[in-house]
């Protein structure tokens, strides 16, 4: 469904007669003329707010922009408010370019608001004046016909709070569908939703809020069978505004086990999810093992290493990965997993750096052949590398679980036979 800005419509949904600006700046002001498709007027804000009253049409969205006029030292604060009810509808400071602040309403029924617009430093006890300008875009809603998209394309369009965009894409059974709903303003959070058929009715096969970067989506899904399946991409509630559709090339998934095993100066990649155990396509968590080679360099070295946990060095932007990265160092026991130590940011940023002396270890039989790491995340998946790498690498932060620790590597002695 698209958005078109259309005279006829705005004509239709607004009286025609612009009030004067009056002295007084507590006076509220009518805007509702309907001269031009984008409406704008200056004036001047200091210690008292302005406030202006415009009635929203049926089925219209309206973007609300107050600028600063060059050479002021304004910040502009803009709320607006529902005249009948007096609920707050939206509240912002600098969500435009700038000082600037942004809003946009969407009115299914249609309805009056006051726009209130104050200096920011008018909340701080400050008085300064400047002047602005108000700048009212409405578009009329229509609903648009559910637009087919395919593998590897781009669709940029704008979202209203309240609605949803629908999109068809032909696949084959097995194919890895991976979309990407990415906020091209501040203004809205995506999400994501897939549907199997033609249409958006009945329970998603999948859906996603927050998987990509920030507040953006992204959701990844193993086609059942071939056929058509429907896009859904809308704003979470309470937001809107422009975004872009993104559909990864096609292809068919990599599948990973969760338990593989890692060299010494070897980097693997791998991908996570919500968890077999929740139908994700990808783990929650993969569990790496020293390779026979791995641990021979070791024990024939000084026993210093380093893991590694990171995101993709390599990654289109649109599709990567929001891992915050978590490693957990211990040994595989007849009764279980035994956590050594565990780091979440020990590495730059959101990644995940243990770097540990097992010459200790190396020096009792079996213990080596045991170790195990544990690599997930902390909130969101996507794709990440680890590796193992000779030599203590530095850490950014202490490591938990090692009580001893005093700045330097960890070294782990084992208990003495009995």
């Amino acid at each position: 469904m698209v958005f078109r800005i259309g005279k006829a419509a705005l004509l239709a949904g607004a009286a025609a007669i612009l009030a004067p600006v009056c002295a007084s700046a507590q006076d509220v002001r009518n805007l509702d003329d309907a001269a031009s498709e984008v409406r704008i007027f200056t004036d001047e804000v200091g210690t008292t707010p302005v406030r202006y009253r415009y009635t929203i049409a049926p089925m219209t969205s309206l973007l609300i922009d107050v600028i600063p006029a060059a050479g002021s030292d304004l910040d502009p604060m803009l709320t607006v408010t529902d005249v009948a009810s007096g609920e707050v509808l939206a509240e912002d400071d600098d969500g435009g370019e700038g000082l600037a602040s942004r809003a946009r309403i969407f009115s299914q029924e249609g309805q009056q608001i006051e726009i209130m617009v104050s200096s920011y430093a008018f909340f701080s006890g400050e008085e300064t004046t400047g002047r602005f300008e108000l700048q009212l875009r409405p578009s009329a809603y229509r609903p648009a016909p559910t637009r087919a998209v395919s593998f590897d394309s781009t669709t940029r369009d704008t979202l209203s709070e309240g609605t949803s965009h629908l999109f068809t894409i032909h696949g084959e059974e097995g194919q890895l569908l991976e979309v990407a709903m990415i906020a091209n303003d501040e203004l809205i959070d995506p999400t994501l939703s897939i549907f199997q058929g033609s249409t958006a009715d009945g329970e998603p096969l999948a859906s996603n809020d927050d998987g990509g970067e920030g507040l953006n989506a992204l959701l990844r899904f193993v086609l059942p069978e071939s056929g058509t399946y429907t896009i859904k991409a809308e704003p979470f509630e309470g937001t809107s505004g422009e975004y872009t559709l993104r559909v990864a090339a096609a292809s068919f998934p990599v599948l990973q086990s969760p338990q593989q095993a890692i060299g010494l100066g070897e980097r693997l990649s791998g991908t996570l999810g919500e968890g077999y155990e929740n139908g994700s396509i990808d783990p929650s968590q993969i569990t790496y093992q020293l390779t026979e080679e791995a641990i021979a360099a070791i024990r024939s070295g000084s026993g210093e290493v380093t893991f590694n946990m990171t995101t993709p060095l390599f990654a289109e932007d649109d599709f990567g990965s929001n891992v915050d990265a978590y490693l957990e160092l211990g040994l595989e026991t007849p009764i279980g997993f035994a956590s050594l130590m565990s780091d979440d940011d020990g590495g730059e940023g959101l990644n995940s750096r243990i770097a540990i002396d097992l010459g200790p270890l190396a020096d009792e039989p079996g213990w080596l052949e045991r170790l195990r790491l544990h690599a997930s995340s902390i909130g969101s998946g996507g794709a990440f590398e680890i590796e193992v790498v000779e030599g203590l690498q530095p850490v950014d932060d202490g490591f938990e679980g090692d009580e001893n620790y005093d700045g330097g590597p960890p070294t782990f002695r084992p208990a003495p036979a009995d």
